[in-house]
């Protein structure tokens, strides 16, 4: 899968869990953050650098802010972050990879820590790229990805269409960087070639 449609679904994967999560919790979630990650969650999410002193209406300005500029995945990794460190430290070697059952052993303690929300947040991170998370959100309801703006054959023919769109274009750019390759392989035998008429060995 490309980066781009990795992207694509990380994206809306975010989208809908955040649309999941109540404002209170964004609020938690947000004014629990460490010092060096509360003004850039505050600009991510389209606030003023200290909004996150302020509890009052935090977590509907979090949503309203993070809805209009389409910072899902900003907004996403940034929340779960605490709890992602402390996921890849209690994994230890398992953490390049882990399998379900690694995530099914360290989880309890790390929900136990950070809440569920936390969790689900940093799981949609790495449902696309681990084996292990994919495994989690198709198997555990608690992390599995809720549907948005339609249904899941409407999200997967987006997806389809937008492969479409792309494969014109990359055969185009797999062709020129073919004709460019050949054209650099001839000056080189090109260079070569006088080089050695040059030196009389032709």
């Amino acid at each position: 899968m490309s980066t781009s449609k990795e992207q694509i679904i990380i994206d809306r994967r975010y989208a809908a869990v955040l649309a999941t999560i109540s404002d209170d919790s964004l609020a938690a979630l947000a004014i629990s953050l460490p010092e060096k990650l509360r003004d850039p969650f505050a600009k991510v999410a389209g606030l003023k650098a200290g909004a996150l002193d302020t509890k009052d209406g935090l977590g509907a300005k979090i949503r309203a802010g993070f809805t209009s500029r389409k910072s899902f995945i900003n907004v996403g990794v940034l929340l779960s972050e605490p709890c992602t460190e402390h996921c890849i430290e209690e994994l230890g070697t398992a953490a390049d990879d882990p399998n379900v059952e690694h995530l099914k052993t360290t989880l309890p303690g790390v929900i136990e820590k950070f809440g569920l929300d936390a969790a689900r947040l940093m799981a949609v991170q790495y449902s696309v790229s681990l084996n292990g998370f994919k495994q989690l959100v198709a198997q555990d309801e608690r992390f599995m990805i809720p549907k948005s703006d339609g249904s899941k054959n409407a999200t997967g023919a987006s997806l389809l269409t937008l492969a479409r769109k792309d494969e014109p274009a990359d055969a185009e750019k797999r062709r020129l960087r073919r004709e460019r390759q050949e054209k650099e392989r001839e000056e080189k035998r090109q260079a070569e070639l006088q080089r050695r008429i040059a030196r009389n060995r032709v």
